[in-house]
């Protein structure tokens, strides 16, 4: 199993479209059958020799201050006011490894991730983005393995053909040069700046947020299913 590189996992946002689930609860705490999604999300990532993670967090920071993992090193990395996913990663820049994995604390992919390290060091891109192409929605679109167009708003759908899946490999060159102070998106800054330069890493392997109740009702059955 290759070394695996810093693991960096957003864990700050305010989980608005939950409501009350949320309102005592930061979303990454959130229990899914048993465990903290945050905790699934760290024993995928162990499992595949991941041993050290630096995780944001933000909205209800305290409620993680027991939090720990029996296989991976947590450092927290606490913002004091909202700063938005870019705002929160350029603050924690200091702390960041020269290539990092980088995660949503709200989603849940159960990718090879050596496979994605290695499209990365393959195709020479300063990030390369997990995709599916098996999703309910499209937020992107992708040619001859580069994402060229990325949509969150979902204003212009034409010719959007995959989905961001939740897990990327960074370089921290990007944080350095393109970041700012204050509030701002990754999503919304990073990946328009970089259009054509992110490589795509196909994978359709079941891909599951919990942005919505509905979608953490349908996440918490799988567990549920899946029970011995």
């Amino acid at each position: 199993m290759a070394n695996m590189p810093q693991l960096v996992i957003l864990a700050g946002g305010m989980a608005t479209r939950l409501g009350d689930i949320a309102a005592t609860v930061p979303k990454a705490l959130i229990d899914i059958e048993g465990k903290p999604i945050l905790t699934r999300i760290l024993d995928h990532a162990a499992e595949q020799g991941v041993d050290r993670a630096l995780i944001l967090i933000g909205h209800l920071g305290e409620a993680f201050d027991d939090y720990e993992h029996s296989a991976v090193d947590i450092t927290f990395y606490k913002e004091s006011k909202p700063l938005g996913t870019g705002g929160a990663i350029w603050n924690a820049r200091h702390l960041l490894e020269p290539e990092f994995l980088m995660m949503w604390g709200d989603d849940l992919h159960a990718i090879n991730l050596e496979a994605l390290l290695t499209t990365h060091s393959t195709e020479r891109c300063p990030l390369t983005m997990t995709v599916t192409e098996e999703h309910d929605e499209f937020n992107l679109e992708h040619h001859n393995g580069r994402v060229i167009r990325y949509d969150k708003s979902g204003d212009n759908r034409t010719g959007l053909n995959g989905y961001e899946a939740g897990t990327s490999v960074v370089n921290r060159s990007i944080v350095i040069e393109h970041g700012q102070d204050g509030r701002w998106s990754w999503e919304e800054e990073i990946y328009p700046k970089l259009s054509g330069l992110i490589a795509a890493h196909i994978d359709d392997s079941p891909f599951h947020d919990m942005g919505t109740p509905e979608r953490l009702e349908k996440l918490r059955s799988l567990f549920r299913t899946d029970r011995p």
